[in-house]
């Protein structure tokens, strides 16, 4: 009887241990997708201000224009920006996507050219930030 008291308690030992671990290993994985779901979404908002300037060239004429834009369950917000390169003849745009999928949150944030003549769009740079 003690001996299977023993084996018992290893096999009881054993279980608990594994769904510890499993436990942690599935929270690490969602986390993961969190992150990649709120990167994905923050470049979702780069596009749609791409596509936005890309439609009308004398967008954010008058101050930054912001709105919001959901993508499934997240949210992302968008700030574009614009300024003036007289000796070039180019409109700097700057685009900010910042996005979260629950507690996840990223920034994406790009710099776009337009000619001022002939309407010709440059994407100059996109890249992940800091938040």
């Amino acid at each position: 009887m003690p001996f299977v008291l023993l084996i018992g308690g290893i096999v009881a030992e054993i279980v608990i241990a594994g769904s510890v671990a499993s436990f942690f290993m599935s929270s690490r994985t969602l986390g993961e997708q969190l992150m990649l779901r709120s990167l994905s979404a923050a470049y979702t908002g780069v596009h749609d201000g791409i596509v936005r300037i890309s439609s009308n060239k004398e967008l954010a004429a008058s101050g930054d224009v912001s709105y919001s834009v959901s993508v499934g369950d997240d949210s992302v917000d968008v700030v574009i920006s614009r300024s003036t390169d007289s000796t070039n003849g180019v409109y700097v745009f700057t685009i900010s996507a910042t996005a979260s999928a629950r507690l996840r949150r990223r920034k994406v944030v790009a710099k776009v050219v337009v000619d001022q003549t002939t309407g010709v769009l440059d994407v100059a740079s996109v890249s992940e930030q800091a938040l």
